[in-house]
């Protein structure tokens, strides 16, 4: 087994974990954005700590702001409408929907850094098109009455900056150091929380389960350092088009997790979506 491959299955099963504490986050009325904000200072103590012991040699200090600052916008906003969502729309759904972002990261990988794309992945694209199609019609009774078209609005910008943020990973994986960049990233990233949270989300914060966030948020940083410094360290050695699609298997965790301890039922037409889902994420391996 490759070496990246194995990083980027050690990511797969850390970043699920923590994709399933944003559901518990959500069904314990927990505060979005305490949540979030607590585990992005989390990381960014942690990862800051390990910079300044190993004192790397930046070349470019304008490239790493830069590309943490763009990190940091497209996480954050992703991780806000990722927690919103699942308020909304079951996890079976919101998963597998956001996790098609795949799409514009293949995409990127081909026409921008000359990845090539074989026929299977066509394919893949095609099966996630097929994806977002059936479980986008779900109407079950789990969609609360009268929020099903901002949950699934808030899917869809969860889905594309999510994108947007994988592809700056991979520039940052490839041009400057690992843990300066996660650590900007996350020094970055509650500012941005705390100035989008109040626009995005004015008038619906939840204010319970103050220590219960507190906690979730600690649990999911630490869940998120190790997962995001193995996702990069993964894209240093391999090609973004298949590290992206390993890496986006992760939502298969907490979907299972959801099933088990939330009882979040699956049927007929959430099973075709999750199947059509892993096809695609099959077919667009290279």
């Amino acid at each position: 087994m490759e070496l990246w491959y194995a990083y980027s299955l050690s990511a797969l099963v850390l970043l699920g974990g923590q994709r399933f504490l944003y559901k518990v986050a959500a069904a314990r009325n927990c505060s979005t954005f305490m949540t979030t904000f607590v585990f992005m200072a989390t990381v960014a103590l942690l990862a800051g700590a390990v910079t300044l012991i190993r004192q790397p040699e930046i070349n470019a200090p304008g490239f790493l702001i830069f590309i943490s600052l763009a990190n940091s916008l497209t996480f954050a906003s992703a991780t806000l409408c990722h927690i919103q969502a699942l308020k909304h729309v079951p996890a079976a759904v919101a998963y597998p929907l956001i996790r098609m972002n795949i799409v514009l990261v293949v995409l990127f990988a081909v026409f921008f850094l000359q990845e090539s794309l074989a026929l299977q992945q066509v394919l893949g694209l095609m099966f996630s098109l097929a994806t977002v199609w059936i479980l986008g019609r779900d109407r079950s009774s789990d969609f609360q009455n009268g929020l099903r078209g901002r949950g699934l609005l808030l899917v869809f910008l969860a889905m594309l900056a999510g994108g947007l943020s994988a592809i700056t990973c991979k520039f940052a994986a490839d041009h400057t150091d690992i843990w300066a960049f996660i650590t900007l990233s996350y020094i970055f990233s509650p500012l941005f929380t705390l100035a989008l949270s109040p626009r995005m989300f004015a008038g619906t914060q939840d204010q319970g389960q103050g220590r219960l966030a507190l906690g979730i948020g600690l649990v999911m940083g630490l869940l998120n350092l190790a997962g995001f410094y193995l996702f990069l360290k993964a894209l240093a050695l391999g090609p973004l088009s298949i590290v992206a699609v390993v890496n986006g298997m992760h939502f298969l965790v907490p979907v299972l997790l959801a099933v088990i301890f939330f009882k979040e039922r699956l049927d007929a037409s959430r099973l075709l979506g999750l199947g059509m889902a892993l096809a695609a994420l099959w077919l667009l391996r290279a």
